[in-house]
C-alpha cells in the first residue's frame, strides 16, 4: 500500500506493548493471506520476523526505532468522519420524532425504521402511546399550522426539518397530530387503514377527530 500524498506519517515506538501486538498483528496477516509477497516486497524481513520466538519479538518491541508507523489517510478519515456525522445527526432526529409522538407510518415513511426498531426506540426514550384517532385542534389552530407550514415550504426543501420546525412552534401538538392537520383535506383511498396509534398527551378536542395517512406534500392547504 503506497501512502497518499495527504497522508500523515506517524511513527510508533516507546510502547512495546503497542509494538508487540501490531508485529504479532502482522504475522497473522500474513498467515491469513498465505503468503508473503502478499503484504508487500521485503519478503525476506518479514519472513524473518515470522521466524521470531516470542521472547525475541518482545524484545524486538522493545527498540528505540521500532520500523513501524501509522499512516493516517487524511482524506478517508475525512469521508469517515462526514459519514459519521450524519449517522449522529439521522440518529437525533429520528429520536426527536420518536419523542414528539410521530406514528409507526410516519416513522418507517421517514426513517425507514422496521417495526421492532421503533418499539425498541420508544422503550428506550420512555415513550408510551394512546390508542384511538388523535383529535386535531380547534380551526384557528389548524389554519395557523397551515399557513407556517407553507412559510417553512419557501426555505426548507427536507421534509423531516420542515416538520421539526413546524413541531418547535406548535410544541403544544404531537407529530402525528400535526401531520394529520397538514393532510386533513387529503383525498383518502376508501381501503386506507384508520390510526390505530396517537401520542399519550392530551389536545385540545373542539373538531371531529380526524384520519391521516403517513406524511407527505399535503395535496391542498386551508385558505
Amino acid at each position: 500500500m503506497t501512502a497518499p500524498d495527504d497522508a500523515i506519517v506517524l511513527p510508533i515506538s516507546g510502547d512495546p506493548p503497542l509494538v508487540a501486538a501490531l508485529l504479532l498483528r502482522v504475522m497473522a496477516l500474513d498467515d491469513e493471506r498465505g503468503s508473503t509477497p502478499a503484504l508487500g516486497a521485503s519478503c525476506a524481513v518479514l519472513a524473518a520476523l515470522r521466524a521470531l520466538s516470542p521472547r525475541d519479538t518482545w524484545r524486538l518491541s522493545g527498540m528505540r526505532k521500532s520500523g513501524l508507523a501509522l499512516v493516517i489517510d487524511t482524506r478517508q478519515l475525512a469521508d469517515n468522519l462526514r459519514a459519521l456525522r450524519h449517522s449522529n445527526e439521522e440518529a437525533a432526529l429520528a429520536a426527536y420524532f420518536v419523542s414528539h409522538g410521530a406514528s409507526r407510518g410516519m416513522l418507517h415513511q421517514l426513517f425507514h425504521l422496521s417495526h421492532n426498531a421503533i418499539t425498541r426506540q420508544r422503550r428506550r426514550l420512555g415513550v408510551r402511546l394512546g390508542q384511538g384517532r388523535p383529535p386535531l385542534p380547534d380551526s384557528a389552530t389548524r389554519d395557523a399550522i397551515h399557513r407556517r407550514w407553507a412559510d417553512l415550504g419557501r426555505h426548507e426543501s427536507d421534509l423531516r426539518r420542515r416538520l421539526q420546525q413546524l413541531h418547535h412552534q406548535f410544541a403544544a401538538y404531537p407529530l402525528v397530530v400535526l401531520s394529520a392537520v397538514l393532510h386533513e383535506f387529503d383525498t383518502a383511498p376508501a381501503t386506507a387503514p384508520p390510526l390505530r396509534e396517537s401520542a399519550c398527551l392530551t389536545q385540545p378536542n373542539t373538531s371531529p377527530p380526524h384520519c391521516s395517512p403517513p406524511p407527505g406534500e399535503p395535496g391542498q392547504r386551508r385558505t
